[in-house]
């Protein structure tokens, strides 16, 4: 005769520590029977949807489900249901996946889901992951990587990448488009004058007053040093030539006040170099070669001032 006795202490001690492990995870983890009715929630489960046990177990599972997505979302738990595929991870897709808390705020979680049983008797496991502070790091390291650590704005890798694009809808829809080039005028005497925090200050001066007059599809960005860059979408010369001249007198008319009590305001200057995009005959390089002309051109010849030379055709027309 076999002694089951040890066969079944070890059932149990396994049975005590699953039990120990799903509650005392990090994630949360809910279970939910074949009419997707919940039958059990963990510690962690209660702590991220802000409920308590009774106000998980038979209650339906779309409680912590946005409302917008519950009936798509019921049908895909019925089609996996009666599927034979035995888990799924749920992550990755175009529109991040969010869960409830019982007072109505969403958060973004991943999700991976195993199956028992079939039929009648199915049982399902969600393990949930609230993903809400790894998404807030990603988006900071995105912000990181692609602006301006002073300013704020874009930095000229990710402005160029976007130029290109936009180089790229106006070849396909021959829609315009234009650039600026802007540059503080005698910003090396700023600096001399009242030393480098307040050119950096001069800077994100310009930066600002220059991203309050542009439009949301407009593509601005440090260039580096006091220098920017501003691709201006469906705009063509005669436009972003009245763009130009409207933001020269928006940093004209407003000075720079500094913080220091007693100190005057300073007034900037800057020129603008501006041309219109020739997708048929240039390139996104030599496009701002050509602004970078109409820039000196304007340095050139007094400061404060917008200049524009003509599309590559034309590269002589030089106009104030």
């Amino acid at each position: 005769m076999i002694d089951t006795r040890l066969d079944t202490s070890a059932d149990v001690l396994k049975e005590a520590l699953c039990h120990d492990i799903i509650e005392n995870c990090a994630d949360a983890i809910v279970v939910v029977d074949a009419d997707q009715t919940i039958t059990y929630a963990n510690k962690s489960a209660e702590l991220m949807f802000g409920r308590s046990d009774d106000g998980f177990v038979g209650k339906p599972l779309h409680i912590l489900i946005p409302e917008q997505v519950r009936t798509k979302h019921r049908s895909l738990a019925i089609s996996y249901r009666d599927g034979n595929e035995p888990a799924r991870f749920m992550e990755n897709r175009s529109v991040p996946i969010q869960g409830v808390r019982a007072d109505g705020s969403e958060f973004p979680v991943n999700i991976s889901i195993l199956k028992s049983g079939s039929g009648s008797n199915v049982m399902m496991v969600a393990i949930i992951r609230d993903v809400a502070e790894q998404k807030k790091l990603e988006e900071e390291l995105e912000r990181l990587a692609n602006t301006d650590p002073l300013t704020g704005i874009l930095n000229r890798r990710t402005f160029l990448s976007r130029a290109e694009e936009e180089c790229d809808r106006a070849r396909r829809y021959d829609r315009p488009m234009a650039l600026a080039m802007i540059d503080i005028d005698h910003f090396k005497a700023v600096n001399d004058s009242f030393g480098h925090v307040t050119g950096d200050q001069a800077i994100c001066h310009v930066a600002n007053v220059i991203s309050s007059g542009l439009r949301k599809p407009d593509v601005f960005c440090r260039w580096g040093g006091e220098e920017f860059a501003l691709i201006l979408t469906e705009t063509d010369d005669q436009s972003a030539l009245i763009t130009a001249q409207r933001l020269r007198r928006s940093i004209q008319d407003t000075p720079l006040v500094r913080d220091t009590a007693g100190e005057p305001p300073i007034q900037l200057r800057v020129s603008i170099g501006v041309g219109d995009f020739n997708p048929g005959q240039e390139t996104l390089e030599e496009l701002i070669d050509r602004v970078d002309q109409a820039l000196y051109s304007a340095k050139r010849t007094g400061r404060n001032k917008v200049c524009a030379i003509g599309k590559i055709s034309n590269k002589s027309s030089v106009r104030a």
